[in-house]
């Protein structure tokens, strides 16, 4: 993996309007070291903050059916949010396929070359 894979990995994980805000500040850090000591060490951290960060399809089936989804999505984006979870679950997802749990994913699955 070059650098420049990794520094658009962490991007993805900023850009996410889904990523919550300790992921995206993170990644803001992460892409101000470039060039410095200190983006080494976040390196070293990088797929530990996205294993905590990604949502599971079961958590995201669950958070979709509480009142504070419908409270942040309403009713209808709530209800859409469910549908979608429990279809890709059926297809047998194991993640949720929000933009932030996809750049997770990403990042989890290159662990290997990552640290």
């Amino acid at each position: 993996m070059t650098h420049t894979q990794l520094t658009q990995l962490v991007q993805a994980l900023l850009d996410a309007p889904t990523s919550n805000p300790t992921v995206k500040e993170f990644a803001q850090s992460w892409l101000n070291a470039e060039g410095k000591p200190a983006q080494e060490e976040l390196t070293k951290q990088l797929v530990s903050v996205a294993e905590q960060n990604i949502a599971l399809i079961d958590e995201t089936i669950g958070f979709a059916g509480s009142e504070l989804a419908t409270q942040i999505l309403g009713e209808e984006g709530a209800a859409n949010l469910l549908q979608h979870a429990k279809e890709i679950k059926a297809e047998g997802a194991e993640f949720c396929d929000c933009p932030g749990c996809v750049a997770a994913k990403n990042i989890i699955d290159l662990k290997a070359e990552i640290a």
